[in-house]
């Protein structure tokens, strides 16, 4: 199957080791890892593929755990290459590899306001499309325009934020389907300070979330209550397994002590949940994402 994979453009990377890479520097192996140079590079890998070879796609695995025994199959990333950004005011074209904190980072250096309030969040522009990221106020599907698309086919279309109907912390991508790029609300801002906007919210993560090996926010928000405080009424506040512990500074996010595996983030989370749900009612749902092979 492997000794089958298309001629690309971009770069086959095999047995690669998700460890090096990955936020919370666990993981296993993937058969091959993909890098794209461009989109047509992938909707050509897409349409040429063997048809029995499994494909996962990711970003920069800021909300991504990926299992100790790996991903079978070809894993996509879009993060090295395909990540240009135009501007064509009123809006911005954004393509899925870029990550959102460089895309705000332009935006400010020409003046541009867009979605400065998402500073910090490290993601991709695709990934943050996915799972509809946001703070409190604000989400990525307020400037999203449209998002184009493409299934693991290689057939491309284009969808609206509307046709989408984004939800709390879910894009409602269609099944199968890649975001390629996305068209974002951008218009000029001249007269505001954008880069007091992007300094406040890098003051306010550093205040209430922790640095390190950790990715972002371990569940959602339930309709009545934050996640941390149920986590922190069900006692579960300082809870570890192996070396994956339960954040000092804030208790919906987990971080590797040092040598942790990802079923030992697996065995917290499942931890986390059961005495969450046995001590409120609650079934929290978790933000981040668990890939792999079980």
């Amino acid at each position: 199957m492997l000794r089958d994979l298309p001629k690309v453009r971009g770069e086959y990377i095999f047995n690669y080791d998700f460890r090096g890479s990955s936020f919370l520097h666990v993981g296993g192996r993937c058969d091959v890892m993909f890098f794209p140079t461009d989109r047509n590079d992938l909707i050509g890998f897409l349409r040429n593929r063997p048809s029995n070879l499994e494909v996962t796609v990711i970003g920069n695995t800021s909300n991504t755990i990926v299992l100790d025994r790996g991903i079978r199959g070809c894993v996509i990333n879009l993060s090295r290459h395909v990540d240009r950004i135009e501007f064509r005011l009123p809006v911005a074209i954004v393509e899925a590899g870029a990550l959102l904190p460089d895309f705000i980072s332009l935006s400010v250096m020409y003046s541009v306001s867009s979605c400065e309030r998402l500073y910090g969040i490290p993601g991709t522009i695709g990934g943050a499309i996915a799972m509809n990221a946001g703070i409190p106020g604000f989400e990525i599907s307020d400037v999203l325009v449209s998002a184009d698309l493409v299934d693991h086919d290689g057939h491309e279309t284009s969808v609206t934020a509307q046709e989408l109907n984004m939800r709390y912390r879910n894009g409602n991508i269609p099944g199968n389907s890649i975001v390629i790029s996305a068209t974002l609300k951008a218009h000029s801002a001249m007269e505001v300070d954008l880069g007091g906007i992007i300094k406040e919210a890098t003051i306010r993560r550093l205040r209430s979330q922790p640095a390190g090996a950790t990715c972002g926010s371990a569940f959602k928000n339930s309709p009545n209550m934050k996640a941390w405080e149920l986590i922190k009424a069900s006692g579960c506040d300082q809870l570890s397994v192996g070396d994956a512990i339960v954040s000092e500074k804030h208790c919906n996010f987990l971080m590797n002590a040092g040598n942790a595996k990802a079923s030992d983030f697996v065995g917290l989370i499942e931890t986390i949940k059961r005495r969450v749900f046995e001590a409120t009612g609650v079934l929290l749902e978790e933000e981040i994402k668990i890939i792999g092979e079980r």
